[in-house]
C-alpha cells in the first residue's frame, strides 16, 4: 500500500517536473521568436531609408543634369 502511494508520488512529480521544463522551452521560443521579429522589423525600416535615400540622391541628379544643361544651352 505504501510502495504504490510512493509510486504515485513519484510520479506526480516526474509529471510536474516536465511540465515546468516544457512552460521554460515554451518561454525562450517566444523570446526567440520576439528577437526575430524585431530583427526583420529593424532591417524593414534600413531598407525603406536608403531606398529613401536612393531616391533623395537620384533627384539631386537629374537637378545638377538639368541645371548643366540649362548652363550650357543657355550661352
Amino acid at each position: 500500500m505504501q510502495l504504490q502511494q510512493q509510486q504515485q508520488q513519484q510520479q506526480q512529480q516526474q509529471h510536474q517536473q516536465q511540465h515546468q521544463h516544457q512552460q521554460q522551452q515554451e518561454g525562450q521560443e517566444e523570446e526567440q521568436v520576439g528577437g526575430l521579429v524585431k530583427l526583420v522589423q529593424q532591417q524593414g525600416l534600413q531598407q525603406q531609408q536608403q531606398q529613401q535615400q536612393q531616391r533623395e540622391q537620384q533627384q539631386q541628379q537629374l537637378l545638377l543634369l538639368l541645371l548643366l544643361l540649362l548652363l550650357l544651352f543657355g550661352q
